[in-house]
Formats: structure tokens, C-alpha cells, sequence
């Protein structure tokens, strides 16, 4: 009798029947190894050879649904992505698995969309990103909050580039990073500095590793955001009710005259948006008898001496350590006391008569806020509004338009201010990833003279001649600029556009542009100092000339970096490799030149050195994946040497605002998590040790130096301790001799409160509910 197989079909209580479609095998492997018909170990969140080219972050495995239990809990308890797959292709509605994902049958060769949301309580914190369990409670507390999706191509490719050969040159991986749930939600794009974590994700684990070996740091984090909720608390009293009693928020004569001074050979050399001669007029004679200046003029004061004040502490503490209000330098809440005193002056003024002070005191805020780190999650949204109200008043038109109506002063201070309004915003945008809103408008305005504010007087019947761009003066990088303004602008939105494809051909033919924008910088040599009067101010072209080259050479790295991080499974794009290290290893050298010359204005404003640090560390880690690598090899001292300054930069950025940790413990992670990697270094958990105390070691010294509160209410507001300085008697005196063109309220606050608002500040915000899952989502929250 001869003998039979087993059968194969299924032992299924239901009859069998005919029409249905025959059961496919379930796929394991990842989609793109399965693509390319390669082996797959099938590690999650993914797969050893995805990792080891760099497209970590396409790596999806189409069949998750059907995987079993115990492999798709470890998914969901691990992956710190949201999972995509290729485009949909057009199926019925009622074609559905279980758990609410679509399946793909037999007659749809494109697999379909699938994303897994991953909830997770409010005050989850660092869980958000590493994803784990808490050890205390036993719960999940894991929400996705770097997203790297990754869209396909037509033809199939889920990372976009097709295999060598292939003809594929489109990358198409678009990263961003949603953190919080529902509708608390923040969005920052692929130029954010922070989107380059998410393709990381051994780094991420590395700290993570880190994190839970060193439980002293929470209590750190705690003891300082102690300090800081019981400050905002006794800070009420000393914001003012009253006009006339903002000039009691200003310091002493000594420190303003240096503030001042320091004010225009920094900000003002780069954007224009006072006028010196006529700014130092009116200062003069408020030095003389400050009951006669006038509120609108006491407040862009204020507003000065807030861009500054983190940039140089004043003379009789200059070779002092800064003082702190618990992760706060004290000099950061001096200057956010004055930008709350200005948002609370502004609203109050009449918007039927607005005059240029108005408009300064604008820019004034956007970039005091900038420098001092103060509401930089609506920095974005203030710097969209700020070019709308500009257009609503018609700064996008060239002035020329209104004749007679309008003074040759006034005349180019509009151009000046419309194009600092802009250079704001465009910087503003890449950091957080946004479209500009440049990129959208149609204007005409011309860009400002070359010339000095010496050169327009306020009464000039024409305005002077200006001069060439070889002479360098306080307009130069603006009227330079504005020449590569369109350039930046098209390069912000091709990056951060969601539905564009990067072609290869077009990164190459944008790095001739940026090149040629670059050679095209005028060298202005430091002697030139153009007129005699900016000479004697100490102004130099340094500044501007580094920025000019700072802001276009970074859009190199922003171009490449996407192609850097495919170079070893395409060897064609080596070439974006060097282009991202040769760009980064500039911007860091420019920065740290700026930094030990004195000149720490860039170093506060700008996110450049970050962003370059990340690239050089995530590129020299895919180099260290490759066995026998020349490259890393050779280079390892060079490449983590320039890591060291940028740990250098962040710490000076960290002892003048008292924040920052965040961005300082990126990179100490990231440089040791290289060193571990190279070969005959130290052990990894020496290395680990190693960042974490560098994080701890910037902690302790922030609490060594903690200001006591009473004290520091002397020092933030010391005419509010003279008897009779806010007595209704002085008040008369005062408003006598107001010069706005408009009354102006008498009473910041009618209802007879303090202007500012205090938020209710919960120590939930602060404490967490496991001290040990203290990692970089919870440190992004502490800046």
C-alpha cells in the first residue's frame, strides 16, 4: 500500500471552503531584506543589516500583526518608532485584522500603511523615547516621540534609494520629532537638531543604560526644580504695576553703560533695529534725569540690557563665578523679568498709533527671547506673527511707495527692520523645523544701505549714497544676506518639506549654489572698520563675516546628511560623508574661535555646533560598523577632539543661562558611547561613567553657586527697597513728562494685579514618578 504525506492543510473546526484564497506564508523578515531577497535576523525594532547601512529607521516589518505574542510585546516594548510601510493601495473598507491595523491580501503586492500608536500616561517622561517598563509600578510607560517615517517610492523601495544599480537616487525618509499626546501636542521638523536622535537608536540605548546605572541624577533635577518653582513663587511682587515703575527694574548706571555698549558691538553689527546717534541721545539725558524719558524708551532699554545680559556679567563680578535661582543663572532671570515687563507694557499701547519704538521694542522681544531661552516652544509662532504684523503695515513694499508720507529716516529704518524681521524668522523656522514664512510672500522692499547710522541723520532730506560692499559697515551682513536670503529660504523648505524627494542630482547642484554664495562673501579684513566712529566703538566685521559664512554652510549639512548616512550601502554617496564632516568641522572651528575671542553672542543665539557634533558622531559611528575602516582608523583623534569643543561650547552655554543640560548630555553621551566603539579603549561601563559625571559634575556646580532668594529680589528690583519710590505721590511727577505721540495707561494692569500671570507650576511637572527614568526627554523639558 503505498504511502501518503501528511496532509498540509490546516485541521480547522469550519468545513473548508472553495472559494476562499489560498493561506500565504507568514513573512518574518523586515520588509526591506525581504526586498532585496537577503537574509534577516529579524531583531527588533530592527534588523541587524538595516542598522549596520544606516536606514535603522526604515526597518519595518510588514507582517507585525501576525507575529507572535512574545516577539510582538517585545516590539511594542522596544520600538521608539512609528512603524510604516509603502503607500496603501486602494482595498475595501471591511478589509480589516485584528487590532485595527489593515492587512494585505493576496490580490494587493503593495503592502498598506500600518502605524502603531503607543499610549502612555501624561507624565511618562523619559519613557516617551527609550521605551521600557517602570521597575516600580510595573506599567508601560512608553509613547513614541521621535517619528521617522519613512516613505516609499512608486516602485516599491521603502528607504527610498534604490539598490547600487538600480537607478534609485531618490531619498525620501522624512524625520520629525511629536512630542506629547492628543492635543498637547509639539511638532519640530527635520531641521530640528534634536531629529537626528531618531536615527540612533544604539545611542539612545546607550544612554539609556546609562541612565539606569547612575539614580543620583533625578534627585539632582529635583533639588533644582525646587529651587526654581519656590522662586516663581516669591517673584510676583517685584514685577510693577505701574508705568513709572519700570525704571526700578533697570541696574545700576555702571552696568548699563557697559550693556549698552556691549549691545551695539554685538547685535547691532549683525541686525539692524535701533539707531545709534538718536538711541544715544535719548540715553544720555535719561542717564541725566530718568523721570524724563519716556515709557517706550525705558522699555527698549530694558529689552537691550536683556539681549546682553547672559553675554557679560557686570564689572565688579566679572571674575566671579555666576550665581544661580535653581537652573537659572541669575543674569537669565534678570533679563526674563524685563522681556515679562515688556510683554506686559506692549498690548497696552494704542494700535491706531504706533510708531517706530513700537516696532524695535517687537524685534527686541523676539530676539531677547531667543538668547535667553524664554518661551522657545512659541519662539516659532511669535516669529510668524511678527511678519505677519510687518506685512499688515506694509514692510514687504518697498517704502518708496508712500512719497511724501513717509521721512527718508523712517524710510530706511523700514527697509532695516523688514529685513531683520525676516532673517529672525528664516532662523527660527530651520530650528524648528518649519517651513519660513518667507518662503510664501511676494516683496519688494530693497535691502538697507551700506552705511553707517552716522551717515543717516534723523531730519536727512536724501538719504547718503551707500557704499560698496567691499566696505564694511553696521549694515553690511544684512545688505550681504539678503542676497542669499531666497537661496536659504527654497533650501529650508525643500528640507523640511514632508512630501518632497530628495534627489541626489539637485543636493549636488544646491551645493554648487551654497558654494558660490560662499566665494562670493566679501573678505572685509579686520582693520576695516569702515567709518573712523565704528573703529573708536570696537566694531570689527568678525561677526559678521563668520555668520554669513555659519549660515549658509550649515544648509550643506542639512542637504547631505540624509545621503551621509547611506555611503556604505551606496558608495556614491561617500561624497556627502566628507561634505557633512568638512562642514562640521568649520562651523564648530568658527564657533569656538568666536567663543575664546570673547564673543559669545553666536554661541547663544545659534544651535550650529549641536546639530555638527550630532552628524559628526552619528556618521563616525556607521564608519565604526564597517570592519577594517580607514576612515575611523585615521581620523578617530581628530573626529572626537572636535566633539571635546562642542562639550566646551555647551558648558559655557550652560554656566551663563543655567540651563542647557539637555544638549550638553546628547554629546557627553555620544562621545562616550564613540569611544566604547573604537578599538583598545576603556570598558564601556567606564565610559558610561565617565558621561554621566560630566552631567552630574555641571549640576553640582549650578548648586554650589545657588544665589539666596531674598538676596536675589534685592538685586532683580532695588528701588522697590528705597521708601517712597512706589508711592502714589511720585507718580504725577513722572507722567508729566511722558513724550509718546499717544496717552499712554497709567497702569500696566487695570485690574489693579501684577500684569504677568502666574502659571500654576505642579511638582508633578518636576518629580517623576520613577527617579530612575531620568533621560534627554526629561532634560528637553528642564530648558
Amino acid at each position: 500500500m503505498q504511502s501518503h504525506p501528511p496532509s498540509r492543510i490546516s485541521k480547522s473546526p469550519r468545513p473548508p471552503s472553495s472559494d476562499k484564497p489560498k493561506r500565504r506564508r507568514k513573512a518574518l523578515s523586515c520588509y526591506d531584506c525581504r526586498r532585496r531577497k537577503l537574509k534577516c535576523d529579524r531583531e527588533l525594532p530592527a534588523c541587524g543589516r538595516c542598522r549596520k547601512g544606516g536606514i535603522a529607521e526604515s526597518c519595518s516589518y510588514n507582517e507585525f500583526p501576525f507575529l507572535p505574542g512574545e516577539e510582538r510585546s517585545a516590539l511594542l516594548h522596544n520600538s521608539a518608532y512609528t512603524l510604516h510601510s509603502p503607500p496603501p493601495a486602494p482595498a475595501p473598507q471591511d478589509h480589516f485584522g485584528r487590532g485595527g491595523l489593515e492587512h494585505s491580501t493576496a490580490d494587493q503586492p503593495a503592502p498598506e500603511t500600518r502605524v502603531v500608536s503607543l499610549a502612555a500616561p501624561q507624565n511618562a517622561g523619559s519613557w516617551q523615547l527609550l521605551g521600557a517598563s517602570s521597575s516600580a509600578t510595573g506599567i508601560n510607560e512608553e509613547r513614541p516621540s521621535i517619528r521617522s517615517n519613512a516613505a516609499d517610492n512608486p516602485d516599491g523601495h521603502d528607504d527610498g534609494i534604490g539598490p547600487p544599480g538600480s537607478g534609485g537616487e531618490r531619498l525620501r525618509v522624512q524625520t520629525t520629532i511629536l512630542r506629547g499626546e492628543n492635543f498637547k501636542t509639539h511638532y519640530y521638523g527635520s531641521t530640528n537638531p534634536i531629529s537626528l536622535i531618531s536615527h540612533f537608536p544604539e545611542l539612545r540605548s546607550f544612554m539609556k543604560e546609562t541612565i539606569m546605572q547612575r539614580t543620583s541624577l533625578p534627585s539632582l533635577q529635583r533639588e533644582l526644580k525646587a529651587l526654581q518653582v519656590k522662586w516663581k513663587g516669591m517673584r510676583t511682587d517685584l514685577l510693577p504695576q505701574h508705568e513709572w515703575e519700570l525704571v526700578g527694574l533697570l541696574p545700576d548706571p555702571e552696568t548699563m553703560d557697559a550693556h549698552v555698549q556691549l549691545y551695539f558691538d554685538t547685535f547691532e553689527t549683525l541686525y539692524r533695529i535701533l539707531h545709534y546717534p538718536s538711541f544715544m541721545r535719548e540715553y544720555e539725558a535719561f542717564r541725566e534725569d530718568s523721570r524724563a524719558a519716556r515709557p517706550a524708551f525705558v522699555v527698549t532699554l530694558m529689552l537691550v540690557l536683556a539681549c546682553v545680559g547672559c553675554l557679560a556679567a557686570p564689572p565688579a563680578q566679572q571674575q566671579q563665578q555666576p550665581k544661580y535661582i535653581g537652573d537659572s543663572a541669575l543674569a537669565r532671570e534678570r533679563a526674563t523679568l524685563w522681556i515679562e515687563a515688556a510683554e506686559a507694557w506692549l498690548p497696552r499701547q494704542s494700535q491706531k498709533h504706533i510708531y517706530l519704538a513700537i516696532w524695535q521694542i517687537r524685534c527686541l522681544l523676539l530676539v531677547a527671547k531667543m538668547v535667553n531661552v524664554v518661551k522657545k516652544k512659541r519662539t516659532w509662532t511669535a516669529a510668524g506673527t511678527l511678519v505677519r504684523e510687518a506685512m499688515s503695515a506694509g514692510f514687504h513694499r518697498d517704502p518708496t511707495i508712500l512719497g511724501d508720507r513717509v521721512s527718508v529716516f523712517d524710510l530706511e529704518m523700514r527697509r532695516r527692520l523688514w529685513a531683520t524681521i525676516l532673517e529672525l524668522e528664516l532662523q527660527i523656522s530651520t530650528d524648528r523645523g518649519m517651513p519660513s514664512a518667507g518662503a510664501a510672500l511676494t516683496a519688494d522692499t530693497a535691502p538697507p544701505l551700506n552705511i553707517d547710522d552716522e551717515a543717516l541723520a534723523v531730519d536727512a532730506a536724501a538719504l547718503p549714497p551707500s557704499q560698496p560692499a567691499e566696505v564694511y559697515t553696521a549694515c553690511s551682513f544684512l545688505r550681504v544676506s539678503a542676497s542669499s536670503f531666497p537661496l536659504r529660504t527654497a533650501l529650508n523648505s525643500l528640507v523640511n518639506d514632508i512630501h518632497a524627494q530628495s534627489v541626489y542630482e539637485e543636493v549636488l547642484r544646491s551645493e554648487e549654489r551654497i558654494t558660490a554664495a560662499l566665494h562670493r562673501l566679501p573678505p572685509w579684513p579686520d582693520d576695516d572698520a569702515g567709518t573712523a566712529g565704528m573703529s573708536a566703538r570696537g566694531r570689527t566685521p568678525t561677526l559678521a563675516r563668520a555668520l554669513l559664512d555659519i549660515q549658509l554652510r550649515h544648509f550643506l549639512i542639512l542637504l547631505h546628511a540624509p545621503f551621509a548616512r547611506q555611503a556604505d550601502a551606496n558608495p556614491r554617496y561617500s561624497l556627502s560623508r566628507m561634505v557633512c564632516f568638512n562642514a562640521a568641522f568649520r562651523l564648530i572651528d568658527q564657533h569656538r574661535q568666536l567663543t575664546e575671542a570673547g564673543n559669545q553672542i553666536l554661541l547663544l543665539l545659534r544651535h550650529d555646533y549641536f546639530k555638527s557634533a550630532l552628524v559628526i558622531c552619528h556618521n563616525m559611528y556607521i564608519a565604526a560598523s564597517v570592519h577594517d575602516n580607514l576612515l575611523l582608523q585615521s581620523n578617530s583623534t581628530t573626529l572626537i577632539h572636535y566633539i571635546e569643543a562642542v562639550l566646551h561650547l555647551l558648558e559655557e552655554k550652560t554656566t551663563r543661562l543655567g540651563t542647557g543640560y539637555t544638549h550638553y548630555w546628547y554629546i557627553a553621551a555620544a562621545a562616550a558611547f564613540l569611544r566604547s566603539r573604537i578599538p583598545n579603549a576603556a570598558h564601556p561601563a567606564v565610559q558610561k561613567e565617565e558621561a554621566i559625571y560630566e552631567v552630574v559634575r555641571q549640576y553640582h556646580r549650578v548648586l554650589a553657586h545657588q544665589e539666596d532668594l531674598r538676596k536675589a529680589k534685592e538685586l532683580l528690583f532695588p528701588m522697590r527697597l528705597v521708601p517712597g519710590v512706589n508711592s502714589c505721590t511720585d507718580e504725577p511727577a513722572r507722567h508729566h513728562h511722558h513724550r509718546d505721540p499717544t496717552p499712554s495707561t497709567r497702569r500696566l494692569n487695570r485690574s489693579g494685579s501684577p500684569t504677568f500671570s502666574q502659571e500654576d507650576l505642579s511638582l508633578d511637572e518636576f518629580f517623576f514618578g520613577n527617579p530612575a527614568a531620568w533621560t534627554f526627554d526629561n532634560l528637553w523639558a528642564m530648558e
